[in-house]
């Protein structure tokens, strides 16, 4: 598996530890229409990628290309219809002709990283790396959302298990979803604290 993919392969399975505490599954939270509004990955590619399996990933360019004509089809005027490359190059002092050029030309590569940040900057407000973001990453950053929502139920309703309202309270029920080797990190780390602290008791 591509390292691209780690990220997403690990919030998935909180997702789904969480989930099955709740007596939930995916079709409960997961929206994959809406995923794909948010990353600019296509339904069908969300979806295969919510089956923990890979895709072939799109040249620089064209995953580019592909992202300025998704928000150009989902981020609408308020009339509904779609803005025109001249009005996203007035943003950032380019032309729309500049613009159309990169949508339509069929190279591998893509535009430079300041039009690259412009153009992102116009939709997003800021430049945020969505229009060359690599498809898992993409879909990866869209789940956040869904599984901080997943985390603040899920504390909320253990208030009870942990003697501190604090930092302290938060961290140790997120601490139940990790994963092994980061269980035995934790073990051994909180051991060694204990040793010390009986140490410094016995003097």
């Amino acid at each position: 598996m591509r390292d691209s993919q780690a990220a997403l392969t690990e919030t998935l399975r909180r997702l789904d530890a969480l989930l099955q505490k709740a007596g939930k599954d995916r079709s409960d939270v997961v929206d994959v229409e809406a995923l794909s509004y948010e990353s600019g990955v296509p339904p069908e590619v969300v979806t295969v990628l919510l089956r923990g399996e890979s895709v072939p990933e799109e040249a620089f360019g064209t995953r580019i290309r592909s992202r300025i004509t998704h928000l150009r089809e989902t981020r609408r005027r308020p009339d509904g219809n779609r803005y025109s490359y001249n009005e996203i190059g007035e943003h950032f002092g380019s032309s729309g002709a500049a613009i159309s050029a990169i949508v339509n030309s069929g190279g591998r590569s893509g535009p430079l990283a300041a039009t690259q940040a412009g153009i992102e900057s116009f939709f997003f407000g800021t430049p945020n790396g969505f229009l060359s973001a690599e498809t898992a990453p993409a879909l990866d950053t869209a789940l956040q959302p869904v599984l901080r929502e997943l985390e603040r139920a899920d504390d909320s309703g253990q208030d009870g298990l942990f003697g501190f309202d604090d930092v302290r309270g938060g961290a140790l029920r997120r601490a139940q979803g990790l994963p092994e080797h980061s269980w035995k990190v934790l073990n051994a780390t909180l051991k060694a604290l204990l040793e010390q602290d009986e140490l410094e008791d016995d003097r």
